[in-house]
């Protein structure tokens, strides 16, 4: 993996460890909100990095990328969607505004 994604994709994976280990009445709402913020960190890296390459023409080839899979392969699976519809957006040239992604 890009060494620029690798320090924000393993903060996303440790913050999923996390919140998998909180109770739901102690501090799963924090960790929540954590992890939002580390995925979108990621997806800010993630994007710098994508615009460093020839942007693919599809989102099939941008997941047969290396590094697209490695993500796609080590990404918590209630975490896959929402990434691959950020790499959708990014094939088709969209970047949204941060207040965007909360929405």
């Amino acid at each position: 993996m890009n060494e620029q994604l690798q320090k924000p994709f393993r903060q996303v994976l440790q913050q999923w460890q996390r919140n998998q280990q909180a109770h739901i009445l102690e501090g799963a709402e924090d960790e929540a909100t954590l992890l939002e913020h580390h995925f979108y960190k990621f997806i800010e890296a993630f994007s710098a990095w994508f615009k460093t390459i020839d942007r693919p023409a599809s989102l099939e080839e941008a997941l047969a990328l290396p590094d697209v899979q490695e993500i796609a392969r080590e990404l918590p699976a209630p975490l896959y969607i929402p990434f691959e519809n950020e790499l959708d957006l990014l094939v088709d040239g969209i970047e949204q505004e941060n207040d965007e992604k909360y929405d």
